[in-house]
């Protein structure tokens, strides 16, 4: 069976990136609202708290969970979560800044992608432009992967100074496997890079051969 890329598939596909905007853009303006005041904090749970983690010396409880199998058993979690009941101004911009920053490279990403579909559904996808758009798609990934995680670091170190002891909570915490989120977008930009390249060539190729035309 041949997959081909048809005309239905692309509008399915402008329909899906369409509706996502429309999301993100939502969440941008909900976040914004929030964070001036206009919006309780009551009603934004997921605004007002940011993840923390133990330091090795601090114990934290096991939950107490019944495990019926042998060779089974409950671990507790160094993740914690500092949530603020009524955040003050300063508190609010800090804990909006990685979400409003999440939320515009999702808008530039669905922007690019949806020029890139239309160069398909015009015909001719081997254009400068798209080699342009590829590299930009790649750029706007190894910056999501790396700067933006690194600002919410900053932001929640911001948050738990003078909130939380020092000693007890850890200033930084990452992860680095082939699953995790930096090391990923890092291969998926590299990715990116490979596929300009063969937009890159195509559309050379296409120069080529109108020029011997």
């Amino acid at each position: 069976m041949r997959l081909r890329w048809t005309r239905a598939d692309s509008v399915i596909m402008q329909g899906v990136l369409l509706a996502v905007a429309f999301l993100v853009s939502l969440s941008t303006f909900v976040t914004l609202v929030w964070a001036l005041f206009a919006v309780p904090s009551g009603l934004t749970g997921w605004l007002n708290q940011v993840p923390a983690h133990h330091t090795p010396h601090v114990p934290s409880a096991v939950p107490e969970v019944t495990v019926l199998a042998d060779d089974a058993e409950i671990r507790s979690s160094e993740e914690v979560v500092l949530l603020f009941q009524d955040p003050g101004l300063r508190q609010r911009l800090l804990l909006a800044a990685p979400v409003l920053l999440w939320n515009a490279l999702a808008l530039a990403v669905v922007l690019v992608v949806l020029n890139l579909l239309r160069s398909l559904r015009e015909g001719d996808p081997f254009v400068p432009a798209n080699v342009r758009r590829v590299y930009t798609l790649a750029a706007l990934v190894l910056f999501g992967s790396l700067l933006l995680p690194m600002v919410g670091a900053f932001c929640g170190i911001a948050l738990r100074h003078g909130v939380v002891e020092p000693s007890e909570v850890a200033l930084v915490s990452f992860t680095l496997n082939p699953g995790s989120g930096p090391l990923a977008g890092v291969l998926l930009s590299l990715v990116l890079v490979a596929l300009a390249e063969v937009f890159r060539r195509g559309s050379q190729m296409r120069d080529d051969v109108d020029g011997l035309v």
